[in-house]
């Protein structure tokens, strides 16, 4: 589900004092995502997932990678996107987070 190598990657590229608010900041944008998402499926683009992907990518989050690839791929042929199973990659990466770094913000 998370790529914990990939994960301290990023903790010591950018430090011990940045890396909480970096995370932070990647957790609030994809929830806000989601939440938009959520609320409004229709407008869902490749372009949505493609963020998606990249920020789970730079936190590790392998599973909802996997996710972000594969509605992406949906919204390039045209077909609707599984936004839940995203939602639901993103929801378990959170709480697996939590436990590992207390005080993230909480999933959207």
């Amino acid at each position: 589900m998370i790529d914990w190598s990939r994960l301290n990657a990023l903790r010591t590229d950018i430090g011990e004092a940045d890396f909480h608010s970096v995370t932070a900041l990647f957790v609030t944008e994809m929830g806000e995502r989601l939440a938009l998402l959520g609320a409004n499926p229709a407008t869902a683009t490749a372009e949505d997932f493609h963020f998606l992907r990249g920020s789970a990518a730079n936190l590790g989050l392998a599973t909802m990678v996997l996710s972000c690839q594969a509605a992406e791929a949906a919204c390039r042929a045209g077909a609707a996107p599984d936004i839940g199973a995203v939602a639901d990659a993103y929801d378990a990466a959170m709480a697996a987070l939590a436990m590992a770094i207390p005080g993230l913000p909480s999933a959207a």
